[in-house]
Formats: structure tokens, C-alpha cells, sequence
């Protein structure tokens, strides 16, 4: 299942990315939805970089909590 929205995520900043870039060099303002849907990546990805980074921190710090399965073999 990640993997379908790690695709699904691919394919939209892919397409948000080249449909600004088309419209850079056209000299054309980008759509709203576009600019929505670019703001609304940024906002995934910057959530999931501070929630992830948390995690790592307090991991490193030895705080104990429990993982999903599969991540036994990451454990210090």
C-alpha cells in the first residue's frame, strides 16, 4: 500500500513540477489548482521530515517505543 502512494505522491509532484516549468518558459501564470497542489506537497513532505526526524531523535536517544512490524532489525 505505501508503495501506491509513494507513487501517487511521484506522479504529482512530477507533473506540478513540469507544469510550472512549461509555464515559466511560456511566460504564463500557473493555475491555482497547480499552485494548490504544489503547496500541498510541500506541506506533506515538510510534515513528514519534521515527524520522522523526531522519531529518529528520540530513537537515538534511546527512548523506547514500539515500531511497526518488520523494523525489529533496525533496533539498537
Amino acid at each position: 500500500m505505501a508503495e501506491f502512494f509513494v507513487f501517487l505522491y511521484a506522479m504529482a509532484a512530477g507533473f506540478v513540477l513540469l507544469t510550472m516549468q512549461r509555464n515559466r518558459r511560456e511566460q504564463r501564470a500557473d493555475a491555482p489548482i497547480v499552485t494548490l497542489v504544489g503547496w500541498g506537497l510541500f506541506s506533506l513532505s515538510s510534515t513528514l521530515a519534521l515527524l520522522l526526524g523526531a522519531v529518529a531523535l528520540a530513537l537515538a536517544l534511546g527512548m523506547q517505543m514500539p515500531l511497526p512490524a518488520g523494523f525489529e532489525s533496525f533496533a539498537l
